[in-house]
């Protein structure tokens, strides 16, 4: 009972302590104002502890005997706990707290105050970090984190009033908040101030005012809370003064200019100096002297730049007890003259690089040919200029230092004493080569057409496909290599031309090494008689298997096999007389009938299937002959006697090559045979022409070179130099050498391989093997060294659609073909950012000797209708091309590019006339 009644009576609780707050977050250096109710112990007191220490410590926080916490500086790595331990040093409590970084703070908003509905805002402020997080209401707004110092955001209020803004860091704690004032009249206009410039002279005063203004700050000298400025009694650092005035439209600056009671002076303030002149300058009491670019002794006396500096004008400046003074000098730059240009004042036609020697040249020199704007760069005393020459004759050439020009130099541009005109070298050049190349053209003009025939029949043999070791693939690319960059151009050019007569290819032959034998063959007998060229062809392994001689057999009557005729047939049809009697202008001969009369019969081609049995091709030195052996690069074909048809065989004309006759001297009456039938020279004349200049040839040019192959003028028949001279030499190839005169007869299509070639040259560009154009000549129909049939890539009798025309070519233009061209061209001149274009690692052109000329579309036209057309271009075309050119936006290599683009995919340039 006794224990009821004290329970009942409250004589006997419980003891313990509650801590309030109980777990809590507080920042660095912040504080909690912890309590402690104290149950079940008379004395309430208690005494407070942070991680068991009494009071705490630096490192976690300390406590006063009231309960005030207060947070270390820096976040502690452990936790931290806050105890309070009653009166009986037994009964105690614990609480949590977490010290976390402090959040960023608000300095300003603005606008100020910010106006209602859809507002947005710019917060000021410091330790805004990225991700940070603006809060009004306690709503979350969208953040932009600008800089450490800003952020923007925005949102809506729908009524006037204050509202509360916080920012929290990833990581931190809301940091302090600032209340903004939202208004419904919008913000204040912008804070002005005025005068907004003012020279004071030091230690006097200047007012400035601002409407509003709260507060004003000086970065020199006072200001008051009226705007009322003072000066600096001494000079500062600076001499240059921000007043700036805050108020409720922001901030407004005036800009203050110090001057001393008597500034620096300096005399004179401004001359004119002749480079390398001098000028006695004055300033009282100048302790120091400076110029920019001249030199200035103590005593002021200046002397002026030997070389003009940018801008033509140089600063000196005295420096003394009242500041500086600064004089203006202007440099007056030298007259320039010309003493010397290259080499005895010679230019060439199209791109130029050369040197300019004479006095008075400076980095800002600029030269000029007739007017025209050149490539300058200055260096040790002399110019070297570039540019572009498209006229031949006479010029000057001028340097200009500003409105300072020397008296014009004269100069020669082209050669003075040229044997035939830029225009017609560089067509020659188009039938005689892969297309002119400036110096080629140049060469050409020097020595004559006939001169330039007789260098390139002395040259020997430079171009050959002997660096080709891949079993298949290569021989294209180093084709155009060649056709590029080799000096051997008219060999290539007649040997590329036997390539598409006499007819092989890898379809068949399948390796390389079988055609390099074979293309190497016809590069060296270029130059030589015809007839030496057939007896090459015939023997050579790559025919042999191409067209079946090698291992032909003869007749079997036990088995009734006969002698392969595709060689008998093929070497009369394609490769030298045809298969209908001609006239000696290449006309058809008719019989009494009104029918052409055939060349042979079938029972001819049998009996020259039978002269081209028993050979085989030729063993390693040292061994023997084995007939049916597999196809090598050991030299021509040899006899196998055993499979030879030893019977008479019955040629053309009546011809009968005798029973009994070797191997070898069947050939040899065969070839003879064919070689010598009437119409050997209008056929292989006409097909030479045909591939070298014109598609459509005149009866009476056949005529002519087929008598320059029937007899070279010392009874030689078959002569290769006579005959190729008499095509490229004939009236009909050099009519319309200086353009104006074009027909519908003239020219022909470029073939792909002729086309790419002779757009790099014309640039005088660079090409190796590495060239990208190869996959180009498959999708144009040309895969080189992979002809389709023995009829060629292409068939030289092929009538162009809608017209009465030959024009072998079109028939693998077809329209993807052409849209192809016109990308390949694309791209190879589409690379807006430099002037030297590429095409893979194989190829550049360089176009910068064009670039100076885009400012003249006329010029830079001219210039591209020599490059390209010769200089022959139609009025009407060059009057759309500069039109076009004019229209162009992309700048000057832009314009270049696509001028070259539009003539190079045009009807007048892909037809060489």
């Amino acid at each position: 009972m006794c224990g009821a009644a004290v329970l009942a009576a409250g004589a006997l609780q419980a003891q313990s302590i509650a801590i309030s707050p109980s777990y809590t977050t507080v920042g660095v250096n912040g504080t909690v104002q912890y309590s402690a109710t104290v149950t079940g112990l008379t004395n309430t007191a208690v005494t407070w502890s942070v991680v068991g220490v009494k009071g705490g410590n630096s490192t976690y926080g300390t406590i006063t005997t009231g309960g005030l916490y207060k947070a270390p500086a820096k976040i502690p790595a452990n936790g931290i706990t806050i105890s309070a331990l009653g009166s009986d040093n037994k009964t105690s409590a614990i609480v949590y707290v977490a010290v976390e970084p402090a959040g960023p703070s608000i300095t300003s908003i603005s606008p100020n105050p910010i106006p209602i509905g859809n507002y947005s805002i710019t917060l000021t402020g410091s330790g805004f970090q990225k991700g940070a997080i603006i809060q009004t209401g306690g709503a979350n707004l969208g953040t932009t984190f600008v800089n450490s110092t800003t952020l923007t955001t925005s949102g809506y209020q729908r009524s006037a009033g204050t509202a509360t803004f916080i920012v929290e860091n990833p990581g931190t704690l809301w940091g302090p908040p600032f209340t903004a004032t939202f208004a419904s009249t919008g913000p204040p206009p912008p804070q002005t101030i005025s005068p907004t410039t003012a020279t004071v002279k030091l230690s006097a005063t200047q007012q400035f005012t601002s409407a509003g203004a709260t507060a004003w700050t000086a970065t020199a000298g006072t200001v008051s809370t009226a705007g009322l400025y003072t000066a600096p009694a001494t000079m500062p650092s600076s001499s240059s003064v921000t007043v700036t005035a805050t108020g409720p439209g922001g901030s407004a600056s005036a800009k203050v200019t110090l001057q001393t009671q008597n500034p620096q002076t300096i005399a004179p303030t401004a001359i004119s100096l002749s480079l390398g002149a001098a000028e006695q300058f004055s300033s009282a009491g100048a302790t120091g002297w400076a110029a920019t670019y001249g030199t200035v002794t103590t005593a002021g006396f200046y002397t002026a730049p030997a070389a003009l500096p940018a801008g033509s004008t140089d600063n000196v400046t005295a420096t003394g007890p009242n500041g500086s003074a600064t004089a203006t000098v202007t440099l007056i730059p030298p007259t320039p003259v010309i003493t010397a240009v290259g080499s005895n004042g010679q230019l060439p036609l199209g791109s130029f690089s050369t040197t300019v020697s004479g006095t008075g040249f400076l980095s800002t020199s600029v030269a000029m040919l007739n007017g025209t704007p050149l490539g300058t760069t200055y260096s040790g005393g002399t110019l070297t200029v570039t540019g572009f020459a498209s006229v031949s004759g006479a010029g000057s050439l001028t340097v200009s230092n500003g409105s300072l020009v020397s008296p014009a130099f004269p100069v020669q541009i082209g050669l003075a004493n040229a044997l035939v005109s830029s225009a017609a070298a560089r067509r020659f050049l188009e039938q005689a080569a892969f297309g002119p190349t400036p110096s080629d053209a140049s060469n050409v003009q020097s020595l004559g057409f006939p001169g330039w025939m007789n260098q390139q029949f002395a040259m020997p043999q430079v171009s050959n496909y002997t660096s080709i070791v891949s079993s298949q693939g290569g021989m294209p690319a180093h084709f155009l290599t060649n056709a590029v960059m080799n000096p051997d151009q008219l060999r290539q050019r007649v040997a590329f031309a036997l390539s598409q007569i006499f007819v092989t290819s890898l379809q068949k032959l399948i390796w390389d090494t079988n055609m390099v034998t074979f293309q190497d063959m016809l590069l060296a007998d270029a130059f030589t008689n015809y007839r030496q060229i057939m007896a090459d062809v015939t023997l050579s392994p790559a025919m042999g298997q191409y067209l079946d001689m090698a291992n032909n057999a003869m007749a079997d009557p036990s088995t009734g096999a006969v002698a392969n005729e595709n060689y008998a047939r093929e070497l009369m049809q394609l490769f030298t007389i045809g298969t209908q009697m001609l006239n000696q202008d290449g006309s058809v001969q008719f019989d009494s009938s009104n029918l052409p009369i055939p060349t042979y019969s079938q029972f001819t081609i049998t009996e020259f299937a039978r002269v081209y049995t028993g050979w085989t091709y030729a063993p390693a030195a040292g061994q023997p002959v084995e007939w049916d052996a597999y196809i090598t690069g050991n030299g021509p074909m040899v006899p196998y006697a055993p499979e030879h048809d030893p019977g008479s065989k019955q040629l053309l004309n009546g011809y009968v090559s005798p029973a009994g006759a070797t191997p070898q001297q069947d050939v040899n009456n065969a070839l003879d045979n064919i070689f010598n039938h009437p119409n050997a020279g209008p056929f292989v004349g006409n097909l030479l022409i045909q591939h070298l200049v014109k598609s459509n040839p005149s009866p009476a040019y056949i005529s002519r070179v087929a008598a320059a192959f029937n007899n070279n003028g010392q009874g030689v028949r078959g002569d290769m130099q006579a005959t190729i001279s008499a095509i490229l030499l004939d009236p009909e190839a050099r009519a319309n050498d200086n353009g104006g005169g074009d027909q519908p007869t003239d020219g022909h299509l470029q073939e792909p391989a002729l086309f790419i070639a002779g757009m790099v040259r014309a640039f005088g560009g660079q090409m190796n093997d590495q060239n990208y154009f190869p996959w180009d000549l498959v999708n144009l129909g040309q895969d080189l060294f992979d002809a389709p049939s023995v009829f060629n890539y292409y068939s030289p009798t092929y009538g162009v659609p809608g017209t009465t025309l030959l024009g072998g070519e079109f028939e693998i233009h077809t329209p993807n073909n052409a849209i192809w061209r016109a990308d390949m061209v694309r791209g190879l001149f589409g690379q807006y950012s430099n002037p030297v274009q590429s095409y893979g690692p194989g190829t550049t052109v360089d176009l910068t000797p064009f670039l100076q000329l885009a400012a003249t579309p006329t010029t830079l036209v001219s210039a591209l209708d020599l490059t390209l057309t010769h200089g022959t271009m139609p009025a009407a075309m060059k009057s759309a091309l500069v039109s076009a050119v004019s229209a162009d936006q992309g700048g000057a290599l832009a314009q270049v590019e696509d001028a070259a683009y539009l003539i190079l995919t045009s009807s007048y340039y892909n037809v060489w006339h």
